[in-house]
């Protein structure tokens, strides 16, 4: 098998469409492949090897595996079927429940515990313990003591599991004997295979795997000076892979962790102890990335909820900047407004990361880079893209005549014109596409991949997802930089009949736009777009050939998962950042019995109920340890719930601020933010409109103390900077918060806040005189018009026939009926244009010079100052 010409997923592709090869050539494309990290491909060669006679036995058993593990690996198969999946590959060769092969037996330990990280049952963690104790007592010396060290690590697991059990009241086996196992397998491996392992003329510790055996058995030892001295022969062996050094790295770090039994401590305390040192002689010039590999893989989560979430978030990331916790984010996922965000906030870091070495990036520049997206950001929200929308005659008319052409195509342009524009890049206006978002850190001399390369940087390279709902399937849609798709890890098979869109590469995909001879993928705005296309308010956007005879229509995220977090999962994070300022239900006296009301009501329960039961799955995550922190901020935090009684009741239940919990006294939130205020801000609209300086302040300032408060109580191992707070501009508008009173300035302000339209004209009194005047006005004219016409017949036995004929003929003649209705609703397009083009332009134009300007004005801070 020859790979100077082609890549081995070029050969693999090949072998797909039809080329023969050998089953040993297979063997070898299989390996290339797993060493490039294309599971994917492995497990379809290796299915296709698999089909086809193969008389050497030992050969098949080896394929058999293979195929098990490149099952178990393949991320483009659903998570809660491809666990399964292997281990019944397993079992077609031979019976797990009695076989003796340590490959075999390894790997179904391993594909056990994935499953634990995945759903956090137990089960699965001691049915990975059985495997893998099973393999150790076929003995230490055919497979080098591979399933013993795993057996030992599990066993570790299973006894901080058990901890926490007993902390319950819960009788299980003790976390002693767990860990009582764990070591003595540990001491088994070194007292069995040291002494053979330093006899003359044995090769055995020039074998990677071997030798990070032995030194994972003196590290969980604690005997870290053995362990010190072993890792320096591994990384002294030649021709290791980045992802071999990568796993042992972050194996280490895992057992530290475990060992801590809960005591975590910063991950500067970690580089400083015997463990930490031990994994800084091992690593050398990688040692950078020690501490994040310590604290876990940190993921941010940025909610829908229009621009009222976008400047929530902005505070979130301002807190966390200041905590110098944003150099540590390897994932970002973004849904809806928080997209928007996301978006500027990531071409931000890009400009950070290529501009600057690993090295010279300090917590300062992360202050630096959300102090501009703070500036530009809102700057652009305050140029008002709503109405922006209907106010260039140019895009009006082109929405006319151009089908493919929609509001919310238009909606994308306007993000990068008056948001990513503003960004110092170089690249200015010029159309961004999302190919153009792969990072290239300064210094690093090769094609740098974050899942691959981020483990050895301080200053982690993240990745964006664009969160959006295919209206074809239901399920969840994403960008990134390099590829778009749905995700496998939200489609379960088992309760979900719809196809799966695969992902798809930008350089494979068909039917989007070709540049420069190569294809960019789509433009970063209309991602975002996508991402932000609330149903009703905006036309999905439609993707076209990229999947045979299938039209591909996206609407917002929110639909499918407003928080963002199923991104954050499926890559692995075990740290996860939620910040949600999505539109949370309010309560209702007299909800709406209207044909409309009923079912936009619905729609608002359904997703809170989604939006519970995803946070409840986080929550059972974390107290299983499978999340090592979790923090969920959101607008309605700390605010009074309280217990309605049924009338004529004398058995009151919360009479008095006694019967709360502590937390919940008072006028103040735990955060510091009066209730009164705190409770405007949750109902301020989740709109595209232009937000003044005093209602995106307040917003910041929510989400900078609500972090403030969350971020030391739920993730462990950050420690503050010593560095003084930074003054944010943001906290300008605090001492007015502080001070609000139910006539204070701010709630004037706030109290219009929840509203698309008219605010301007309900803040400025002779707005609000005019106003009354036009109201009675028309009222006038309406009186006079019933008069005038009060004997004239509205609905006629003609207007009756009419409709019944109509009915009829569209019973009979349904096709051509249909036709003539969309002949009809295409003329209606066209006069709705015409009219957008003509006076929704000229009324767009109108308000940007006017009242928009007004309402900015009215909503300065200088206002708020007493």
């Amino acid at each position: 098998m020859n790979f100077k010409d082609k890549t081995a997923v070029q050969l693999a592709k090949e072998v797909l469409g039809g080329r023969e090869i050998s089953a040993a050539d297979s063997c070898i494309l299989v390996k290339q492949l797993k060493h490039d990290h294309a599971f994917g491909y492995a497990r379809k060669v290796l299915a296709r090897a698999r089909k086809s006679r193969v008389d050497d036995a030992k050969l098949a058993n080896w394929l058999r595996q293979q195929h098990a593990l490149c099952t178990y690996k393949d991320p483009d198969l659903p998570a809660s079927t491809r666990f399964d999946l292997a281990l019944e590959i397993l079992a077609r060769g031979e019976d797990l429940g009695a076989t003796k092969d340590q490959e075999t037996l390894g790997l179904a330990g391993a594909i056990h515990k994935r499953m634990w990280e995945v759903d956090g049952q137990r089960d699965h963690l001691e049915w990975s313990l059985s495997f893998y104790r099973r393999g150790y007592e076929e003995g230490l010396e055919p497979d080098a003591g591979y399933t013993a060290i795993n057996a030992a690590y599990v066993a570790d697991l299973l006894g901080v599991e058990s901890a926490a059990d007993a902390k319950g009241g819960l009788t299980a086996q003790t976390a002693a004997a767990y860990r009582k196992l764990a070591r003595t397998i540990r001491e088994d491996i070194i007292q069995t295979l040291v002494p053979g392992a330093e006899a003359p003329g044995n090769s055995v510790c020039g074998q990677w795997w071997f030798v990070c055996t032995i030194a994972e058995a003196y590290f969980g030892l604690g005997r870290y000076e053995q362990a010190s001295e072993w890792l320096r022969r591994a990384a002294a062996i030649e021709g290791v892979s980045e992802w071999e050094f990568q796993s042992t790295a972050q194996q280490l770090t895992k057992l530290a962790r475990l060992q801590s039994a809960g005591d975590v401590g910063s991950g500067e305390t970690f580089r400083d102890s015997p463990a930490g040192r031990a994994l800084l002689a091992f690593l050398g010039d990688d040692a950078l990335g020690l501490q994040s590999a310590y604290l876990g893989k940190f993921g941010l989560a940025l909610s829908g909820g229009g621009f009222r979430a976008s400047l929530y978030h902005i505070g979130v990331l301002a807190r966390l900047a200041e905590l110098d916790v944003l150099r540590n984010v390897e994932v970002i996922s973004c849904v809806s407004g928080g997209s928007i965000l996301g978006a500027h906030y990531y071409l931000e870091v890009q400009k950070l990361l290529e501009s600057k070495t690993d090295v010279e990036i300090t917590r300062q520049d992360y202050i630096d880079v959300v102090q501009r997206v703070a500036r530009d950001f809102l700057a652009g929200v305050q140029e008002n893209i709503r109405s922006r929308l209907g106010a260039s005659l140019l895009t009006n008319l082109k929405m006319i005549f151009r089908p493919s052409y929609s509001r919310s195509d238009r909606l994308g342009e306007l993000y990068e014109e008056c948001l990513y524009a503003r960004v110092q890049d170089g690249k200015g206006g010029s159309e961004r596409f999302m190919t153009d978002l792969f990072v290239k850190p300064k210094g690093c001399t090769t094609d740098f991949t974050p899942k691959r390369d981020n483990w050895r940087r301080k200053n982690k390279v993240p990745t964006l997802i664009l969160n959006a709902t295919t209206l074809n399937t239901g399920h969840n849609w994403q960008f990134t930089a390099s590829w778009m798709g749905e995700s496998p890890w939200s489609v379960d098979p088992a309760v979900d009949g719809n196809y799966r869109l695969r992902r798809v590469y930008y350089a494979d995909a068909q039917g989007i736009e070709i540049k420069d001879g190569e294809r960019r993928g789509v433009r970063l705005g209309t991602a975002v777009g996508a991402s932000a296309c609330v149903p009703g308010l905006f036309e999905p956007i439609v993707l076209r050939g990229v999947y045979a005879n299938k039209t591909v229509r996206l609407v917002d995220g929110g639909v499918h998962d407003n928080q963002g977090v199923v991104g954050l999962l499926e890559q692995d994070c075990n740290v996860l950042l939620v910040s949600d300022a999505s539109g949370q239900m309010e309560s209702q006296d007299e909800p709406s019995n209207s044909v409309i009301g009923v079912p936009l009501r619905s729609n608002s329960i359904l997703m809170s109920r989604v939006r519970e039961a995803e946070y409840d799955d986080l929550v059972a995550r974390r107290s299983t340890s499978l999340l090592r922190g979790f923090m969920f901020v959101h607008l309605k935090k700390d605010l009074d719930v309280e217990a309605v009684n049924w009338a004529g009741c004398d058995e009151p239940v919360e009479a008095s601020d006694d019967a709360r919990p502590a937390e919940l006294r008072g006028p103040r939130t735990r955060y510091g933010i009066r209730k009164s205020v705190q409770r405007r801000l949750a109902a301020i609209r989740t709109d595209l409109d232009s937000f003044s300086d005093t209602e995106a302040y307040a917003l910041m300032v929510s989400g900078y103390r609500m972090t403030e408060f969350e971020f030391p109580r739920t993730v462990s191992g950050c420690e503050a900077p010593a560095e003084e707070a930074v003054q944010w501009p943001f906290l300008a508008v605090e001492p007015a918060m502080d001070r609000a009173d139910d006539s204070g300035k701010l709630l004037e302000l706030l109290s219009v806040a929840d509203q698309g339209a008219f605010k301007v004209w309900k803040l400025y009194p002779p707005l609000r005189i005019l106003g009354w005047i036009l109201i009675a006005v028309l009222a006038a004219c309406a009186a006079w018009g019933l008069w005038k016409w009060r004997d004239e017949a509205v609905i006629t036995y003609r207007t009756i026939g009419i409709l019944l004929l109509a009915l009829i003929a569209s019973a009979v003649v349904g096709k051509g009926v249909m036709r003539i209705a969309r002949f009809r609703e295409t003329v209606r397009k066209i006069l709705f244009g015409i009219g957008m083009a003509l006076i929704g332009f000229s009324a767009a134009k109108i308000h940007l010079a006017f009242f928009d300007k007004l309402f900015l004005k009215l909503g300065r801070i200088e206002r708020l100052l007493p």
